[in-house]
């Protein structure tokens, strides 16, 4: 099963909903900040953020990082730590689900940074 497959297949649970989980690609740099002890923030990794949807995200971290299950993601041009948790790995790409969905329109303001 392909990432973008298995990243639909999570997602697909929650078509009842009025969100949309359309994933966009974006290909773009961004930062993963593992959540340490007393939800300190001490290292980031960098990442490419593949696609996103207010669902979640596919992204590549390059390497031999191990993160924990649960995380925070800055993307590219934005401010905001977005909460995730990890699904599945196949190599160095990962399939993050947000731990809150996306507003609508801030996955605009995303996608046109």
């Amino acid at each position: 099963m392909s990432l973008q497959s298995a990243h639909e297949h999570e997602h697909s649970r929650h078509q009842n909903q009025k969100r949309s989980f359309v994933q966009h690609r974006i290909d773009r740099l961004s930062h993963v900040i593992p959540v340490g002890h007393h939800l300190s923030a001490a290292t980031e990794y960098d990442c490419i953020v593949r696609t996103i949807s207010s669902a979640g995200a596919i992204i590549d971290l390059s390497g031999r990082v191990e993160l924990p299950e649960n995380f925070f993601l800055r993307i590219g041009g934005m401010q905001d730590e977005i909460g995730c948790t990890q699904v599945r790995r196949v190599g160095d790409e990962r399939v993050v689900r947000f731990n809150m969905f996306l507003d609508a329109d801030y996955l605009k303001l995303v996608m046109s940074r």
